[in-house]
């Protein structure tokens, strides 16, 4: 959830500065220091309630994301073609490509929207390989395999690894100039962790 972390580190913060308040008799400089540190905790509490709770906690519309940047664009291309590759796409991978969106371009995406995006890919075919391989050609290696790695956790969201998801990724792969050995290796080097 987005704001999360902003609300556990405040209140850590608020907390510490309670029991340093509460432990300890501290005059002059060093109070105010606390009191800074119990102020510094509320605000990034309130920040983090405000993240998670208010206007725009339901996530950025995808489709505004994927107009916006063409990085956003070619991530959610190329986990949605993995996606949909076994006919459907379930709310497992819609989660897991939400939380991959947020990790890698850092935007919170809505998942509804998410499905209205798979729409269109959908509707693309096969012609959507060349879009990846066009958008593809801007980023460096570690941005490319940060999609690859992001369609292998599309291909691990379903319970058993479907073979046509599998293709899938090795095809975006191939279009992002990584041979099918490669991209076996990567699969591969992502099973253990799944697994553990």
């Amino acid at each position: 959830m987005q704001g999360t972390k902003n609300i556990i580190l405040g209140f850590i913060f608020l907390a510490a500065a309670g029991g340093i308040m509460m432990a300890f008799d501290l005059g002059g400089v060093l109070a105010w220091g606390v009191w800074g540190l119990a102020a510094f905790g509320a605000v990034l509490f309130a920040g983090g309630l405000y993240q998670a709770l208010g206007p725009g906690s339901a996530g950025l519309d995808a489709e505004q994301a994927y107009n916006s940047s063409s990085t956003a664009r070619l991530l959610m291309q190329s986990m949605l073609t993995t996606a949909l590759a076994n006919g459907h796409l379930d709310d497992g991978e819609v989660e897991t490509i939400a939380e991959a969106c947020e990790e890698i371009v850092h935007e919170h995406l809505d998942p509804e929207s998410i499905r209205r995006i798979a729409d269109m890919v959908e509707q693309k075919g096969d012609a959507i390989l060349e879009e990846i391989r066009y958008e593809g050609k801007m980023l460096n290696l570690d941005a490319r395999k940060a999609i690859i790695d992001a369609c292998i956790l599309v291909l691990m969201a379903e319970e058993e690894i479907d073979a046509r998801a599998t293709a899938a990724v090795t095809a975006i792969a191939e279009q992002l100039d990584f041979s099918e050995a490669e991209t076996r290796s990567m699969i591969a080097d992502a099973m253990p962790a799944a697994e553990s």
